[in-house]
């Protein structure tokens, strides 16, 4: 051991003599640190569609806005007076992660059926007809209480007729699923006559889109 060493190990030997000779003071315990505040942000996502359509929603508060039009993109809001945060992606699993609860409490998305007919009849025609039993399917399977039928009509006629016609093809449809079982209290029948054409044209004009009955099983 080297001089320098000796004499350093020697100094530490009578510091610490000293400090064993001193009065002892009890350490008073540290303040608790104040816990860190919770930050509550709300978190938005858009979530696809079942069929693939485009959709969007727009995140606004009084700070500012933020569009979202791609699916599984995200916006977290912290208050009213603070803008939404720059859209992030999330990736299935993080959603399901985050939301799983919710997401699976929904409903299954509405099924959606057109039917379509014959000029001026109220009798499905032989294509329309042989998509009756997967409607049925269905409604089985869902054990629905819910199935909207509702007529529409061409302009062939007057709003008067053509309200009543749709109405006509309405009931035809819903007295099929009927006799297979549904149960009427669960059909809710309606008319729209030629008040939603699905293909616009001036009256007088037949178009075979819009003889139809569409059927939602929800």
């Amino acid at each position: 051991m080297t001089t320098g060493n000796l004499l350093s190990a020697g100094l530490l030997a009578l510091l610490l003599g000293a400090a064993g000779c001193a009065p002892k003071r009890v350490a008073s315990n540290p303040a608790a640190p104040a816990p860190a505040a919770v930050v509550k942000q709300n978190l938005f996502v858009l979530l696809p569609e079942p069929k693939g359509t485009a959709s969007g929603i727009v995140v606004k508060n009084q700070a500012g806005a933020q569009e979202l039009t791609e699916p599984y993109k995200a916006v977290r809001v912290e208050r009213a007076d603070v803008a939404p945060a720059a859209p992030v992606s999330l990736d299935a699993a993080d959603v399901q992660r985050i939301f799983g609860a919710a997401i699976d409490s929904l409903p299954s998305p509405e099924a959606v059926f057109v039917l379509h007919f014959d000029e001026g009849r109220d009798v499905l025609n032989a294509e329309s007809a042989a998509l009756l039993p997967g409607i049925l399917n269905v409604i089985r399977e869902r054990s629905s209480t819910a199935i909207t039928v509702t007529g529409h009509t061409d302009m062939t006629g007057t709003p008067q007729s053509n309200y009543q016609l749709g109405l006509r093809r309405a009931q035809t449809v819903a007295t099929v699923l009927q006799n297979q079982g549904v149960n009427p209290s669960d059909l809710f029948i309606s008319s729209h006559g030629d008040a939603d054409l699905l293909v616009k044209t001036a009256r007088g004009v037949a178009e075979a889109q819009n003889r139809r009955v569409e059927v939602i099983v929800r």
